[in-house]
């Protein structure tokens, strides 16, 4: 089942859920502290479940366990203050006309491999479409073992700069 944040009974129980996949699936292990860790945590989702918690999605097992999530933002370009959070944010603004809305996945470990990720991008993508928006988008590593699942998504328009990858789905 996909439910978005403020649907959920337990907000709070998903967004413990949405840490420990997040760290489960992060490359970063090491962190100096607690607050590093915090701080590298509230990078890559704080922006999301602040200020786009109904394009926050969350895949569910049959028990209500979070077994994976979506966080999106359908305006890239008008998100100004993400790039001055997210590194490197900037890099692609010249392709946010034609794919204005990003996102980012994670599936538990033992949950990947079943088609849970493609339901929450595949979700996520009627619900651009469905606000008249173009296209959607990622950024990830040129090597990063996730380009192929991209591919199969339907992300097939690529730009690379340097170690980074643009991928971008149309929806039109």
């Amino acid at each position: 089942m996909l439910v978005r944040l403020p649907e959920l009974p337990n907000r709070a129980a998903a967004l413990t859920a949405l840490e420990d996949i997040f760290f489960l699936s992060t490359l970063r292990k090491d962190f100096a502290s607690a607050e590093e860790r915090a701080a590298f945590f509230r990078t890559w989702t704080g922006w999301y479940v602040e200020r786009a918690p109904d394009d926050l999605w969350f895949a569910l097992a049959e028990d209500g366990t979070v077994i994976g999530y979506l966080t999106g933002c359908k305006d890239s370009a008008g998100a100004l203050d993400l790039a001055g959070i997210i590194p490197k944010y900037e890099v692609f603004a010249d392709r946010f006309a034609a794919f204005p809305a990003h996102l980012h996945i994670n599936v538990r470990p033992g949950f990947r491999d079943h088609g849970i990720g493609r339901a929450l991008v595949d979700r996520f993508a009627e619900d651009c479409r469905a606000d008249g928006l173009p296209g959607l988008h990622l950024v990830t590593g040129v090597f990063a073992r996730n380009v192929a699942f991209y591919q199969r998504a339907g992300f097939t328009a690529a730009t690379q700069r340097g170690a980074l990858l643009f991928l971008g789905r149309r929806l039109d």
